[in-house]
């Protein structure tokens, strides 16, 4: 779907069953601040213009926020530049280099800002504590409640830990008292984000008391009925999951040809069949953290194929770690049992999975050899 297939299709999406736990709130007068006109900043401002909310976006650096005020993209995203001329034309729309001044005049504001990676591998806060505390320092002047809205991917424990205490010092009030916060990740592919904006493969908001929650929700329902609510924590751990996922389907699928082409066999043609599986292949199927595989199939298979890539000298690496990750899941479960020494332990089943009579690589059986050895 194009940006502008989206947007014609807009109007079907709008009259949605809401949420039964989070009431309408009412949001034709809601004015919305994004701090970082970014990628994900300047998207979720174009696009909740397009909308109708009275939009204030604020960036540090004046060329982002000058190009805004004349209409233009700070990125090359279909459809947005329409959007953002449409927009400041209605008035819907103004930009500037005072983040002070964006958070006062608005009731909700986005922190877009980045998170760049730090030396050590992990993430740079100081760009997100310096927009928190931008936030609080406006709230301590405000009367009425403020929703705070991250959307910069952080490691879980982010909003709580880094940005809560931040608004809270700086604004002398407490969480969900004077203000309320949410984490919300976005799930934009670049060069459709817009498209993306307006038919979201899900919603996911993680929000500090159910008045946020309202809030927020009441913005996405215009263009998405199935918003996921979940605490803070595991909305943010959301967006890294999807992320190492997408990255996992490219490293499998990059293997799978490497071993192919070695083989001499049509890497396309083995995906192109691989993925017509909906039932196991392309579903939530498998995809429930539990114990460990087993069987006749899985165990045997994954080794035939570490022969296989041995054999042709094939560097499989992600491959190469399944066994060994299936063993980890073992052994994870042999350190809880040994917390109770001198228990009597129970197993409610042996075989490898629940409806079946298969002792074969059964990882039960696998455990219970560990405990008595």
């Amino acid at each position: 779907m194009t940006a502008m297939q989206a947007l014609k299709d807009l109007s079907a999406q709008t009259d949605k069953t809401q949420h039964s736990e989070y009431p309408e709130t009412t949001v034709d007068r809601l004015s919305i601040s994004v701090i970082g006109l970014g990628y994900v900043g300047v998207v979720t401002l174009g696009c909740l213009a397009n909308l109708g909310f009275r939009m204030h976006g604020a960036d540090v650096i004046e060329k982002k926020s000058n190009a805004v005020n004349a209409g233009r993209s700070t990125i090359d995203e279909e459809g947005l530049g329409d959007l953002l001329r449409d927009s400041v034309a209605r008035g819907l729309v103004q930009a500037s280099t005072d983040v002070k001044a964006a958070i006062r005049a608005t009731d909700m504001t986005f922190l877009c800002v980045g998170t760049p990676e730090s030396e050590d591998g992990g993430d740079n806060f100081d760009t997100i504590r310096d927009a928190a505390r931008a936030v609080g320092e406006v709230l301590a002047e405000k009367d009425g409640y403020h929703v705070v809205v991250v959307r910069s991917s952080a490691p879980p424990g982010t909003t709580m830990n880094v940005v809560v205490p931040v608004l809270e010092e700086a604004s002398g009030k407490s969480l969900n008292t004077g203000f309320g916060v949410c984490f919300n990740p976005q799930f934009f592919r670049e060069g459709v984000a817009v498209a993306d904006f307006y038919a979201p493969s899900k919603t996911v908001i993680g929000a500090s008391d159910h008045r946020a929650a309202a809030m927020l929700a009441s913005v996405y329902r215009l263009v998405d009925d199935r918003i996921l609510m979940c605490n803070i924590t595991a909305a943010e751990m959301v967006k890294y999951i999807d992320n190492v996922w997408h990255a996992t389907k490219v490293t499998f699928s990059n293997e799978v040809g490497r071993l192919c082409k070695a083989v001499e066999i049509d890497s396309h043609e083995v995906m192109n069949i691989f993925v017509q599986d909906q039932k196991l292949n392309l579903s939530p199927y498998y995809l429930k953290p539990g114990f460990a595989f087993g069987g006749s199939c899985l165990p045997q298979e994954v080794r035939a194929i570490e022969d296989l890539a041995k054999n042709f000298q094939i560097q499989t690496p992600l491959f190469q770690s399944i066994l060994k990750s299936n063993a980890m899941q073992i052994e994870e479960g042999l350190r809880m049992i040994r917390k109770f020494p001198g228990k009597r332990i129970g197993f409610l089943g042996v075989a490898f999975k629940c409806d079946s009579d298969d002792l074969r690589d059964s990882p039960a059986l696998e455990l219970m050899a560990a405990l008595l050895n």
